[in-house]
């Protein structure tokens, strides 16, 4: 469950009792991408991370897939979702640039600012996961995000 509030700046947090993989796979229900009904998720560089991502899908019965992939392979991987754990803000904003189609949601658990990188920045505020919106990174994307999630934002301002 999220704590609502209304998002008016460029950089909005909302406060779920779900862990970053059940929060992920909530944002992704309010997302959806032009040419697929099945989302490919790709976390990049931590096969751990993608395997506690199948075993919440499992768990939670959504129809994504998940590929653990290298950043170095990620601009040649059918993605629509991108999930980033060990990268910096910076190597996610030029992976996300370099990405071929910019249908594409970005997720990080390591952006503190989320000023630049990912879209969704994931973060865990004592027994609680957040999340803040980079309003800039969601405006490059193509990605249409159902803006109830964007009203459950608070402005962190």
């Amino acid at each position: 469950m999220f704590a609502a509030s209304i998002a008016t700046s460029q950089i909005c947090y909302a406060i779920s009792n779900h862990n970053f993989y059940e929060l992920a796979l909530t944002i992704l229900t309010y997302s959806k991408w032009p040419n697929t009904s099945r989302p490919i998720i790709c976390v990049v560089d931590n096969p751990e991370a993608a395997t506690q991502f199948q075993s919440s899908i499992k768990q939670l019965s959504y129809d994504y897939q998940v590929q653990a992939i290298n950043a170095k392979d990620f601009p040649k991987t059918e993605c629509h979702v991108v999930y980033f754990s060990t990268t910096s803000p910076q190597q996610q904003q030029s992976l996300i640039q370099s990405y071929p189609s910019r249908s594409l949601l970005s997720l990080s658990t390591n952006n503190l600012a989320c000023e630049i990188g990912s879209i969704f920045c994931l973060y865990n505020q004592n027994t609680l996961s957040t999340f803040k919106v980079n309003l800039d990174a969601l405006s490059y994307s193509k990605v249409h995000i159902d803006p109830r999630v964007l009203i459950l934002a608070k402005n962190t301002e």
